[in-house]
């Protein structure tokens, strides 16, 4: 009986492996020493992102950048650093799928460099220039600002606005990202089959989802800062506003003493008319274009090259995980494809 046992486990482990593999790895950032910046691991092959039907892998470079393109002629051009969350970053998306990686196969003369991480904001995209410019010495700097950057980068914790209205730098709580879990010290060979079994991977996911099921909400305002149990007065969507606007102009400045030029693309996943007055990024991004304007900074909103997105949104995401699925990742890149064009032959 145990020998039949055993056979049927292996068989159904080779099953596992071969036509529904598993991410057996842990999570593929991690955070750098100074600050606590959440970062993607330099030189880093993430073999295998899962959630539902969606999956793909993910290769990083010697800048914590992720590599979409296996060209080495591109090492010796100028380079453009690519600053973004997850979207930017192409969170599920394969590598020949996510619109950075179309963007720079038109653009086969410069280096895109996309550092870009889930979750970043405004602060993150700020900091991570400060502390890598001088290395990567790009010639110009993406940020591809979405609907919850402004938020983020006030809420993120790695600077503190001073009473004189100086941006100081703080060091954020270390997240721990790799620390073992509750099971993986107490039960035993729990890490050990976390690491190297699929089929027990695969059961592990079944159970979580059956006991904690994702929820569902169809596209709706609700999607977007601050969720529904969530409320912000006025006086938070101020200081977001406030202390964005302070942080653009460091990012500006510090562009400027690499030599870099900034650019900002809103990704116009929501425009700020589909957000509620309570959403803390709806009056920077009511703000933005004259704030760019005035100190001379390049930005650019499409909304109406993304129509089809607000026409018909579920058609351009990844069910209930809610990212741009390759539908939506196309989509944003032809949004912006015309104005990276242009910008770079300036």
């Amino acid at each position: 009986f145990l020998s039949s046992f055993l056979i049927v486990i292996l068989f159904l482990e080779i099953f596992t492996r071969l036509f529904y593999p598993q991410n057996l790895q842990k999570y593929w950032t991690e955070q750098e020493k100074k600050y606590g910046l959440e970062v993607n691991k330099k030189n880093y092959f993430h073999k295998l992102h899962r959630f539902k039907n969606n999956s793909a892998s993910y290769t990083f470079g010697k800048f914590n950048n992720r590599n979409t393109l296996k060209n080495n002629n591109l090492n010796n051009l100028n380079k453009i650093l690519v600053l973004g969350d997850s979207f930017a970053f192409g969170y599920l998306v394969e590598d020949e799928k996510t619109f950075v990686h179309k963007l720079q196969l038109d653009n086969l003369n410069y280096n895109f460099i996309n550092v870009s991480v889930g979750a970043w904001g405004t602060s993150q995209y700020t900091l991570f220039t400060e502390l890598n410019c001088k290395e990567i010495q790009p010639k110009k700097i993406f940020v591809i600002l979405n609907t919850d950057d402004a938020f983020r980068g006030y809420n993120s914790g790695l600077f503190k606005l001073t009473n004189d209205g100086e941006l100081k730098n703080r060091k954020v709580v270390d997240r721990k990202l790799n620390e073992e879990t509750d099971f993986e010290k107490n039960i035993p060979l729990y890490k050990f089959l976390k690491s190297n079994s699929h089929l027990f991977m695969l059961l592990r996911n079944v159970i979580y989802d059956l006991k904690v099921k994702p929820t569902y909400n169809p596209w709706s305002k609700d999607r977007y800062w601050p969720r529904p149990n969530s409320n912000f007065d006025n006086k938070i969507s101020e200081d977001v506003k406030n202390f964005n606007f302070k942080i653009f102009l460091r990012l500006n400045e510090i562009s400027k003493k690499c030599k870099s030029e900034l650019i900002i693309f809103y990704s116009n996943w929501a425009t700020p008319s589909m957000m509620k007055n309570s959403n803390p990024n709806k009056l920077f991004l009511e703000n933005a274009e004259n704030f760019f304007k005035k100190n001379d900074i390049k930005y650019f909103k499409n909304y109406s090259e993304m129509k089809n997105l607000y026409n018909n949104p579920m058609k351009y995401i990844i069910d209930i995980d809610f990212h741009p699925n390759s539908k939506g990742a196309e989509l944003i890149y032809n949004s912006l494809k015309d104005n990276v064009a242009k910008v770079l032959k300036d």
